[in-house]
């Protein structure tokens, strides 16, 4: 399969490569500048642009003992709510930081912490820009999303650009075939955070729509191998911890920004309506998801032509993103790539990121505000649920898009006219428009 590079008029490759290397820095970049107030101060979150200074990393090295040298896997008395490959993570940068800043306070202990980490998160969305440029329809897509607001806002608040970067190479190598390969990435991810293995949801549904199921089983099996060989030597070194993140999960409430949580704690308390129990939220929640994955099985299963994996990823990922008890603002980080793989349209894009980056905002500064002696604390919970329902009527609009494209036959590269493309010679470009032809699984 012939590969197609993508060269700006009046640029060389190695000009557009650094270009990207310089978008995606910038981002990440302003994601640490805007938490420079609670850098230089404090990160207990009592600053008054707390919204915008949060981020769980030095939250977490001070309150799960890595600050006194404990860490997960090492010591008992360290217990981190992730994954393995997650916890590992967080170790390992823990222990870098612990190693190097030794018995500084507890605030430069957790900027050090904060600095390490981001600086392993920029060279990750780097190289999550520089493969998603070998898959986009069009260059300018890439820049888009190496300079997605969003990812500024959201990218150093936790290690979600990790599995991020898993999916987007995962795609990568299912455009190529090397269905293996794209499993062990979703393995890897899976290991990380548990949303990348919902993109076995879209080879399923094209297999069974194709009648060819070796590209499904073959990652699949690559996946499940994968989560097993990374997951079963920590669960026999530290069971306790590896365990740790399923208790968690299972017991803790409806997250901030879910919708379970606006009805709790703003929509119901102004119509005289019951809120929801834990366990009711847990119904709504699988039986919704479930629903919506019969929902995308029946759309693909129906559509005049096969979707493409891409399309399939974006809308499964969306559904567990509106369905789940679980949502906080970084975790709009899944849908960028997705986003802009399945719909390049820049218009709306641009104003799902701007509703986003209003979500998040709105988010922090309500936890920040909402206690009974804030004047503002009915004001910001007021911004807080509308930014919310704002942030699902943006993602069920782009899903609402997507499925009219998928009715109607249009793949991705179908939305961007062929005279806007810089090589329009080219047959399909490399991972916009290929197909397998000999198993009949498209791509987008």
């Amino acid at each position: 399969m012939s590969e197609t590079r993508w060269v700006p008029l009046g640029t060389t490759a190695r000009f557009w490569t650094w270009a990207l290397v310089g978008f995606a820095t910038w981002a990440v970049a302003a994601s640490w500048l805007i938490r420079l107030a609670c850098h230089q101060v404090t990160w207990r979150g009592d600053l008054p642009m707390a919204g915008a200074c949060y981020s769980d990393l030095p939250f977490l090295y001070s309150a799960r003992g890595m600050a006194e040298g404990n860490f997960p896997y090492v010591s008992p008395d360290a217990l981190l709510e992730y994954p393995v490959l997650q916890t590992v993570i967080a170790s390992l940068t823990g222990m870098f930081t612990y190693w190097i800043g030794g018995d500084r306070s507890v605030h430069t202990a957790q900027s050090i912490y904060f600095d390490v980490n981001v600086a392993v998160l920029l060279a990750v969305w780097i190289v999550t820009v520089l493969i998603l440029a070998r898959l986009v329809v069009h260059p300018r897509f890439a820049v888009v999303v190496a300079l997605a607001p969003a990812v500024a806002a959201t990218a150093a608040i936790n290690w979600d650009l990790f599995p991020v970067l898993t999916v987007v190479a995962a795609i990568w190598f299912f455009r190529r075939e090397s269905w293996v390969l794209g499993g062990v990435m979703l393995g890897l991810g899976t290991a990380l955070k548990l949303w990348p293995f919902l993109l076995l949801g879209a080879l399923i549904v094209v297999g069974i729509r194709t009648r060819t199921f070796r590209p499904m089983i073959a990652a699949g099996l690559a996946a499940a191998g994968t989560w097993v060989a990374v997951n079963l030597p920590f669960y026999l070194l530290d069971p306790q911890q590896w365990s740790f993140f399923w208790s968690f999960s299972s017991d803790r409430g409806a997250g901030f920004s879910s919708v379970y949580h606006v009805w709790n704690v703003a929509l119901a308390p102004q119509i005289g309506a019951p809120t929801l129990s834990a366990e009711t939220i847990n119904v709504l929640a699988y039986g919704g998801f479930a629903l919506c994955c019969l929902a995308v099985l029946g759309i693909g299963l129906l559509a005049p032509k096969t979707p493409t994996i891409e399309q399939l990823s974006l809308l499964i990922v969306a559904a567990f993103v509106l369905t789940n008890k679980v949502y906080s603002p970084q975790f709009v980080l899944w849908l960028v790539p997705l986003v802009i793989l399945a719909r390049p349209k820049m218009a709306q894009f641009l104003a799902w990121q701007v509703i986003e980056v209003f979500h998040w905002i709105a988010i922090f500064n309500w936890l920040h505000h909402a206690t009974p002696e804030s004047g503002l604390a009915q004001f910001w919970t007021a911004v807080y649920a509308v930014a919310v329902i704002l942030h699902v009527i943006a993602v069920v609009a782009i899903c609402a898009a997507t499925v009219t494209d998928v009715m109607r036959g249009r793949a991705p590269r179908d939305l961007v006219p062929l005279s806007a493309t810089v090589n329009p010679a080219e047959t399909a470009p490399q991972g916009a428009g290929s197909s397998v032809r000999k198993e009949g699984v498209t791509h987008g």
